[in-house]
């Protein structure tokens, strides 16, 4: 059963290191892949006079601004089945063309408080290469972590 695709999952691929960097590692149907999937949001933010929220969050992503874009997206795949199925076509193709896995949890946080995170596990399952990041640039007055496990 696969997960369903959320904005949360789109704006994590819109943001991503290894396809900022790129795609030095990546072959050219994943790219392109991505370039459709970029070119896809692009267009429905500009149809839906939201273009002007999609260019802040990527000439300053922020946490705030990635927020802001992550909830128009999912207003827009909410609203709109084919946009949203257009979006799921667009990964599946990314996931069957990139033979790499990357999976990060807790990256990029900046809390002005205490973060707790427990009982939070990486499993990766298939060939291919894996990379994985459990606890990357987090801030925090405390942390507290448990129960942390990542296998591949």
């Amino acid at each position: 059963m696969t997960e369903p695709l959320t904005a949360a999952v789109i704006v994590s691929l819109f943001f991503s290191e290894a396809i900022k960097e790129g795609g030095k590692a990546l072959t050219k149907g994943v790219t392109d892949t991505f370039a459709q999937l970029v070119n896809t949001i692009r267009e429905k933010f500009r149809a839906e006079g939201m273009e002007g929220l999609l260019k802040r969050a990527e000439n300053d992503p922020t946490q705030k601004n990635k927020e802001k874009l992550q909830d128009e997206l999912q207003t827009q795949m909410d609203a709109d089945e084919t946009f949203t199925n257009k979006l799921k076509e667009l990964v599946q193709q990314l996931q069957a063309q990139d033979e790499s896995i990357r999976q990060v949890v807790l990256s990029e946080i900046e809390l002005t408080g205490d973060l707790k995170a427990k009982d939070i596990s990486q499993k990766a399952k298939r060939a291919g290469s894996v990379e994985q990041e459990m606890v990357k640039g987090v801030k925090a007055i405390n942390i507290d972590l448990g129960n942390l496990n990542q296998e591949a």
